[in-house]
């Protein structure tokens, strides 16, 4: 993600948080239950408002939820309760992340990146496929969701249409095997399409 994106984030992180927070993310929700085991642990790449890192930690998974932008991790911490704080640690990155960044050292059972990808540039796309690679646990979830569409928001932030077929060509090249693909209206009503895919890990003892 470039500098002119997370710039942008910091400048209209109040107002986007609550708008995303707006959002009918009950189909998304319901996606992130489904494919990630019970009683993860769970790395989530770009976590904007903090909506569904809060999701799942209602759900007992612990969540480790960072973002490129200061802002919007300042207005994610705003929403967490003395309760949720057990299961939810918000940290600002920037991925991918440089090779010395500790969190590299970590390994999670899953790993998620919604609205992410279109924000990398394509040079950048394959380091942040290997470092998720390198981030999971042997057999570990990666769940990604990301747009097509429309664009009504017309700001400097970088966008990359990606195709479902060059994501599950990228990750399937390292290794990880396609579990399931599932395309949603967009939670805002916007005429945009969600494409949510769903990756294992490979075991690398084998």
């Amino acid at each position: 993600m470039g500098n002119p994106t997370i710039s942008w984030y910091d400048d209209n992180a109040e107002q986007l948080a609550s708008r995303y927070d707006q959002a009918d993310a009950a189909t998304l929700h319901a996606l992130l239950a489904k494919w990630i085991p019970s009683g993860s642990s769970v790395l989530e790449i770009g976590c904007g408002s903090g909506r569904d890192a809060l999701f799942l930690a209602s759900l007992g998974y612990t969540v480790t939820a960072l973002d490129g932008s200061g802002s919007m991790i300042a207005e994610a911490r705003k929403k967490l309760s003395a309760q949720e704080a057990a299961n939810v640690s918000f940290q600002r990155a920037f991925f991918p992340l440089p090779d010395d960044h500790p969190l590299l050292s970590k390994k999670f059972n899953a790993v998620t990146a919604i609205a992410v990808l279109m924000h990398i540039p394509d040079t950048e796309l394959f380091p942040f496929a290997c470092q998720v690679k390198l981030l999971l646990e042997d057999g570990g979830i990666f769940f990604c969701s990301f747009c097509c569409g429309e664009r009504q928001e017309k700001d400097v932030r970088l966008y990359v249409d990606r195709e479902p077929g060059e994501v599950q060509l990228l990750f399937e090249r390292l290794g990880f095997r396609f579990l399931a693909r599932e395309e949603t209206k967009d939670g805002l009503g916007r005429n945009m399409l969600w494409t949510s895919m769903v990756f294992s890990s490979p075991n690398r003892r084998t």
